[in-house]
């Protein structure tokens, strides 16, 4: 901010606002520098760019609109067909944890707030799924809750099964994401529920 300031009353010109994502930075960066008159800012889809990259466009295109509140032109429904055609191309694939763009942003493997993933996005998530095309869901894993086993019931049609059932889905839910480290699949999902004896009623 202090620099985009001096600039701009030193020269009375448009400022651009060029950075590297070093210290993890970059778009904050380029946030602050907006908020300060900079007129440009530039940006690479990713992330990518030299030594840590540069600051990554869709997650500057997100701060504008959502954190700084200015009215753009941006398609956000066509962030993830680009990054992905970036990722292809590049060769570099995205973390899951990525912000805006990874695979992870929007899943909900914790049992708490269940409910809410999908009636109201915006209390577990930073930005509503929609925003990019995306939807929120909910997996299992190690972390889950007996709101998850019984979420993921309902969806596959299976409304019988007792409190002591869903208790022992969940344990074994954990036990496998465990010895995975990892999420489980639906069809593991399933083998776990018929070997419970439960299926859906017609």
């Amino acid at each position: 901010k202090y620099l985009v300031r001096k600039v701009k009353r030193l020269t009375g010109l448009p400022v651009e606002i060029h950075t590297h994502n070093d210290f993890g930075m970059g778009v904050a960066t380029e946030l602050a520098a907006v908020t300060a008159g900079a007129e440009v800012v530039h940006s690479c889809v990713n992330g990518l760019g030299e030594r840590t990259g540069n600051a990554a466009m869709e997650e500057l295109m997100v701060g504008l609109h959502i954190l700084l509140g200015i009215k753009t032109n941006y398609r956000f429904d066509k962030i993830i067909p680009l990054s992905e055609l970036v990722s292809e191309l590049s060769g570099v694939k995205l973390a899951n944890n990525k912000p805006v763009l990874g695979k992870g942003n929007y899943i909900r493997e914790s049992g708490i707030g269940v409910d809410l993933v999908m009636t109201n996005p915006l209390a577990m998530f930073a930005t509503a799924p929609q925003l990019t095309g995306r939807k929120a869901e909910v997996v299992l894993g190690k972390k889950s809750g007996k709101a998850s086993i019984t979420y993921m019931l309902d969806k596959l049609g299976i409304h019988n099964a007792s409190d002591e059932n869903v208790n022992e889905i969940l344990k074994d839910v954990k036990e496998k994401g465990t010895e995975k480290k990892g999420l489980l699949t639906t069809d593991e999902f399933n083998e776990i529920i018929q070997r419970k004896g439960l299926s859906k009623k017609s």
